[in-house]
């Protein structure tokens, strides 16, 4: 099972028993919203200009949060919603077709749209979480919106858009992301992304397609350090580090470490070895900063007919002498699936996402990232799913759009728990 999120799990035990008075907080958040989008880039000729883009933008993400998955819906949304919506935007020419709506979303630079918003989240939970000494793991994988690809068959053939994100488990989201044109670009993109970045006091982790030596560079230039997955595609590292944690003798002198858990239908235990004795693994010194290997092997036996599993798995590791710390790395790398990937499919059904004109179709993946990062910040608020949460805003819209940002105006809601501490 993922482990969620340290800092909001931290907020969902100080507000559990807090009474908000919702009539006593303000929509400075959403206004704040709105600002950050009119600070956005506008490719377009000004002067033809008959609907604000920063209009258009919020409507898509409203839409989003109250339900909607497709231009159209979202166009419906705005239609049924528009003398609300006229409170805090300006909509200087109504409300624009679906056909607008994707025409201006398509044409937004999406890093400088989920940077500042990102931005502003992270702020809003750092106002109610406290800081802490311990290091964020930091996961980095990629992800394929399948919905997005055209066969030849259809049209010109249309490769899928994958998207590459830095996924923080301290804040229950993406960082950072942008996009690349084919999966196998995806090596490149991890020491660009990494770049823009401070790693400090963090630990960032990766599958072995991502385990190159240019990562490694970038993530101790950015102060950080690393867990990085080992396979074949590593050759005679591979070999040794495999071969090492699989001499049983061996390893009754090194680190150890295990957690169990059982369900219903299986039993699996996790064991952790870890070794900070390398100067006999072939060019170690290649990999900068490289102070230890690992091991984790994972035994999944199925209750109902005992039939057992063995999985391993080896790592690079840029620290030594912590193996609980190599071990929370490890677990929760798979966190970026659970946590980002399978409620983007889940809960918006981003591989639903058809949108032919592909700027479009990332454009709209960036904005369900955004919103599911608000929803799962007021998720602790709410107490059941983000499915739910998403599905509730459905039925009574304005109502509850307007509380999901009261929600997140952390300055106020702090001032409410001093107040009634």
């Amino acid at each position: 099972m993922a482990k969620k999120s340290k800092k909001l799990e931290e907020i969902r035990d100080m507000v559990k028993e807090l009474n908000i008075n919702y009539e006593e907080i303000d929509l400075s958040v959403l206004n704040n919203f709105v600002t950050i989008t009119k600070r956005l880039d506008d490719a377009r000729i000004q002067y033809k200009i008959k609907h604000n883009m920063s209009d258009i933008i919020i409507i898509t993400l409203l839409g989003l949060l109250a339900n909607a998955n497709t231009w159209i819906e979202i166009h419906c949304f705005a239609v049924s919603h528009e003398k609300w919506l006229k409170t805090f935007l300006e909509l200087p020419s109504g409300i624009p077709s679906h056909d607008t709506i994707q025409r201006v979303i398509a044409i937004i630079n999406p890093s400088a749209l989920y940077t500042s918003t990102v931005k502003y989240l992270i702020n809003l939970i750092d106002n109610l979480a406290t800081k802490t000494k311990e290091k964020d793991i930091k996961s980095m994988d990629g992800k394929t919106i399948n919905g997005s690809s055209r066969s030849e068959l259809i049209t010109d053939k249309i490769l899928p858009a994958n998207v590459m994100s830095i996924y923080s488990h301290d804040y229950g989201m993406s960082i950072i992301q942008d996009f690349i044109e084919d999966k196998s670009n995806e090596i490149p993109m991890g020491p660009k992304l990494i770049k823009q970045l401070n790693l400090s006091n963090s630990i960032i982790t990766a599958d072995a397609l991502n385990t190159k030596k240019e990562t490694v560079k970038a993530i101790i230039k950015a102060k950080g350090d690393y867990v990085l997955a080992l396979k074949a595609n590593q050759g005679t590292m591979y070999q040794e580090v495999s071969e090492y944690f699989r001499d049983t003798d061996l390893l009754k002198d090194l680190e150890y470490y295990s957690e169990t858990e059982k369900s219903h239908s299986k039993y699996i235990k996790r064991e952790y070895y870890m070794n900070s004795n390398i100067n006999w693994i072939t060019n170690y010194e290649e990999w900068k900063n490289i102070k230890s290997i690992g091991y984790e092997r994972k035994t999944i036996v199925f209750l109902n007919n005992d039939k057992k599993i063995i999985e391993e798995r080896f790592f690079i590791i840029s620290f030594e002498n912590d193996i609980r710390m190599f071990a929370d790395a490890v677990r929760k790398h798979w966190g970026i699936e659970n946590n980002l990937h399978a409620p983007l499919d889940i809960v918006f059904k981003e591989d639903n996402n058809t949108t032919l004109e592909k700027n479009g179709a990332k454009n709209l993946s960036i904005l369900k990232r955004i919103a599911l990062n608000i929803i799962k910040l007021v998720q602790c608020f709410y107490n059941i799913s983000l499915k739910l949460i998403r599905y509730k805003i459905s039925m009574n819209t304005e109502e509850e759009l307007e509380k999901i940002f009261k929600t997140i105006n952390t300055t106020q809601i702090k001032s409410m728990l001093e107040n009634q501490a």
